[in-house]
């Protein structure tokens, strides 16, 4: 009997292992994130030829045995089983291997969102048994707004000037900047447009008791509250001349006398600054001054790209939203929102994601309904582009209607008024060009002769 299993799993690696192991298949070296019932979430990754799950009282990884008690609710029972399935005609058991999920006994799994007993799995696969989880990762790169800033400007001390767009990460880019420093203190945030112009000082440099009416008690200031820490000013093309100017001269030395007070005190402060807007063109306009402007890019600066200018990004944050919500997006979803304007950049991507995946109820998340807004939500973002021909606004505007209706030929033609001849030219032309832009290097030698990919 074992004998004719390992035959018949010997069959189905020949027959269908290769033709998708190159790019998806889950294999050695991948990790998968473990979200077992009331535990603490655990990456893992997968060096193990064979790993068991079972159910138990408690959470419980027997590193030896490669086995994972998993807590049991509800009168879970049975086992399932995962093994690294490799052919044995190439030498190459890394890239020409991957990993089988099966029952052990009559309890199915549940793989994003469907029963099964036997399955290979992708990357990016989400399985339940019970009330734990299993998300396959995709691999994942280096992050844009990293690689912008050398590792020894991140950990050093040195003032960072980050320009952007709203909701481009700025925030998210300054907490990075602060945890790489390995400073000792805390990590504050100062939106100076939320505050008027009168308070702005009073919130930077603190006050003294009695200083103004409604000083009742002192009050520190950000920049003491960030003593040995970092300072993020957010906005700071918001500043006023007056106090850019008192800015400016704490930024000479370093020194806080707050509103009001006699004496100075000396404080040790990363600063980083941020702004939305040109401000070389606020310096044009007279609304900053010239020499604050350069005491601003002194330091480090650098610009967030918005999300049209970088589309690799769009898919990093989809693959970023699968690992920490273990979810899985279809291939085919991260395509189309790598082709949507998304005006609200990384704030807009990652609500839009957060609303889709509560309204699928933890399901596999593929293009529906709610995704069609996004492409018309193009704004005042259309007079930044460049102007491209008529021709390929066709092809661009038919190839995302095809993706928005599941890829149904007919139906496109009918919502679009056009041939069925003339919309297969169009996809043609539009498939073709992503091809181009996704090459697959293969090495065919490297292959057995029933891989199916020759």
């Amino acid at each position: 009997m074992e004998a004719m299993r390992q035959m018949t799993t010997e069959l189905r690696t020949a027959r269908t292992l290769y033709p998708s192991v190159i790019p998806n298949g889950a294999r050695e070296g991948d990790s998968f994130l473990l979200d077992a019932f009331q535990e603490k979430k655990r990456t893992l990754k997968l060096n193990r030829t064979s790993y068991r799950f079972l159910f138990d009282d408690h959470f419980n990884f027997d590193f030896i045995k490669s086995e994972i008690k998993l807590p049991v609710f509800g009168g879970a029972t049975g086992g399932f089983e995962m093994i690294l399935v490799a052919s044995t005609k190439t030498k190459m058991h890394n890239q020409h291997s991957r990993y089988l999920f099966r029952s052990l006994g009559e309890t199915p799994f549940k793989l994003n969102g469907s029963y099964s007993y036997e399955a290979f799995l992708e990357r990016g696969d989400v399985i339940d048994l019970g009330f734990n989880r299993l998300h396959f990762l995709r691999p994942q790169r280096q992050t844009s707004e990293e690689s912008l800033l050398p590792a020894a400007v991140m950990s050093s001390s040195l003032p960072v000037l980050i320009e952007g767009e709203t909701g481009t990460g700025k925030t998210t880019l300054a907490k990075k900047i602060h945890e790489a420093s390995g400073r000792s203190g805390r990590f504050v945030h100062l939106n100076l447009s939320a505050f008027s112009q009168g308070l702005i000082e009073s919130e930077l440099f603190g006050h003294v008791r009695g200083a103004f009416t409604g000083a009742l008690n002192a009050k520190r200031g950000a920049i003491l509250e960030a003593h040995k820490g970092t300072l993020f000013l957010d906005e700071i093309d918001s500043l006023s001349l007056d106090l850019q100017t008192k800015l400016l001269l704490f930024l000479d030395n370093y020194e806080v006398r707050p509103v009001g007070g006699e004496s100075t005190t000396t404080a040790s402060v990363r600063m980083i600054f941020a702004s939305g807007s040109d401000l070389k063109k606020r310096v044009m306009e007279g609304k900053m001054r010239r020499d604050f402007y350069y005491r601003l890019r002194a330091g480090s600066s650098l610009r967030l790209n918005s999300l049209i200018e970088d589309k690799e990004r769009i898919k990093k944050l989809c693959l970023d939203f699968e690992k920490e919500h273990c979810a899985v997006l279809s291939d085919e979803l991260i395509d189309f929102y790598m082709n949507c304007p998304w005006p609200g950049n990384i704030r807009q991507l990652n609500s839009h994601l957060m609303r889709k995946k509560i309204l699928s109820e933890g399901k596999r998340l593929v293009i529906d309904e709610s995704d069609k807004e996004l492409m018309f939500e193009e704004g005042e973002r259309v007079q930044k582009q460049e102007i491209i021909p008529m021709e390929q606004m066709k092809i661009k505007y038919c190839y995302e209607t095809y993706l928005r209706s599941d890829k149904n030929l007919t139906r496109t033609a009918k919502l679009l008024d056009v041939s069925h001849n003339t919309l297969k030219a169009y996809i043609a032309k539009k498939e073709s060009e992503l091809r181009d832009n996704k090459v697959v290097h293969i090495n065919l030698q490297d292959l057995p002769f029933d891989s199916g990919l020759l």
